[in-house]
């Protein structure tokens, strides 16, 4: 057995299978402080072993656009404290969401070369798909998890945040397959993609089920210009979803409740339940924004006026909760537009970088589109590990893109 395990480490590279371990693990958020002990290791090591290249390989941030977007964005959250009613209160905010992006981040970038990134997308699938299995496990009662069961498989993560991996992990897995030129290989991603569809589904979150089904519209009409066949399977696929949501009774019955819900604000003008409360709060974030468009209130202070206005609204008539569940009203709430258009930018000119790689750019859309849909009625980026996993994803991209570019012109070069 050791001759074995030596002959598989054999020209290993221990911190790039230690970088592996840190992306296969992060998601499942196994226990408080996992992403500063990895983080923090990652990041000290790193500046070691690659101690003469730092500064040349981290020269990546100001050469490539949507990055360097990305850190303005980063700065401008702790500018933003600066007209915060607390500095300390905002600043603790801002920091404690975004100090392991800066360890982790700057490891992956003087560490992974293009077709490392490409690997570590595909121990995060591998992830993903491992808590899918887990959650599937749940729902047939092969394993016990407290606080989960049969009705709501969630597992040991919030199941907000689990589906948004299955949804992830549904697109990911079928985009994967189809660029794949091995057979065997193919079935199998297939067959995780399925996997992840149905642990989506037998899981609560209406958004994340919402947001399959509307990304999976968008790369039907995509495929339709593209692909006839690859349209008609998106097609059968849309109606084999659509049909089998209506016939889960518990799933329309939230649906049902939502609508209840809208009729209630439209004939009572009260907000209760939970789609209910998530207009008031999109209604009072459309007010603050309107009084601070473009920088916004700030941090810490937009979650307070929130809660300020559901406290003397007596039109609120559910508990007290001090988040939007909406991080596009978030964000445009504590850092105004130009917080927003930092970020957003960002995002849009990377998936733009990688559109002529198509195995890339879909797999950019499949993550990202994920991102924008379900960030308007749950949290995102303001959800541990959540939101490291949405960097990691934009980190790992943008080594891939930046490297396509770099091969372009060295080969323009020799021409």
């Amino acid at each position: 057995m050791n001759s074995i395990i030596e002959k598989y480490n054999l020209g290993k590279d221990k911190y790039i299978l230690f970088v592996y371990l840190f992306l296969l693990l992060t998601p499942w958020g196994l226990f408080k402080s996992q992403v500063a002990i990895f983080s923090s290791v990652l990041f000290v090591w790193g500046l070691i072993k690659y101690k003469e290249d730092v500064l040349q390989k981290l020269s990546i941030v100001w050469k490539f656009k949507p990055l360097l977007l990305w850190l303005g964005f980063v700065l401008f959250c702790f500018i933003a404290v600066l007209w915060s009613d607390s500095f300390t209160e905002g600043f603790k905010r801002v920091f404690n969401f975004h100090k392991y992006e800066f360890l982790f981040g700057t490891a992956l970038l003087i560490s992974l070369t293009k077709e490392q990134a490409i690997t570590a997308i595909k121990v995060l699938l591998f992830s993903f798909v491992g808590y899918a299995l887990f959650s599937t496990f749940i729902y047939f009662d092969i394993i016990n998890i407290v606080g989960s069961s049969a009705l709501n498989p969630k597992g040991i993560l919030r199941f907000s945040i689990a589906t948004q991996y299955m949804v992830i992990a549904s697109f990911i897995s079928i985009i994967f397959a189809i660029y794949s030129k091995n057979k065997n290989e193919q079935i199998v991603l297939v067959l995780v993609s399925l996997l992840s569809i149905f642990a989506l589904f037998i899981n609560y979150s209406r958004t994340s089920q919402l947001a399959f089904i509307l990304i999976l519209m968008i790369f039907t009409i995509i495929f339709s210009i593209k692909n006839i066949k690859l349209a008609i399977v998106n097609i059968l696929l849309v109606v084999i979803v659509l049909f089998s949501f209506s016939q889960n009774e518990r799933m329309v019955s939230k649906f049902n409740s939502a609508l209840q819900e809208v009729e209630n604000i439209y004939n009572n003008n009260i907000y209760l339940g939970s789609f209910g409360v998530r207009l008031f709060f999109n209604k009072t974030g459309i007010e603050m924004i309107k009084e601070n468009p473009f920088f916004g209130v700030g941090p810490v202070d937009n979650r307070n006026i929130l809660v300020e206005k559901e406290k003397s609204d007596e039109k609120y008539k559910d508990v007290i909760v001090k988040h939007f569940h909406s991080e596009h009203m978030e964000i445009l709430t504590a850092y105004g537009l130009v917080g927003y258009l930092l970020l957003v930018s960002a995002i849009v000119l990377l998936i733009i970088k990688l559109r002529k790689q198509n195995l890339y750019y879909y797999i950019s859309l499949s993550v990202f589109l994920s991102l924008f849909f379900i960030s308007f009625a749950n949290k995102t980026l303001a959800l541990k590990p959540l939101n490291y996993i949405y960097v990691i994803f934009f980190i790992l991209l943008s080594i891939i893109a930046y490297y396509n570019e770099e091969e372009k012109v060295l080969r323009e070069g020799r021409e």
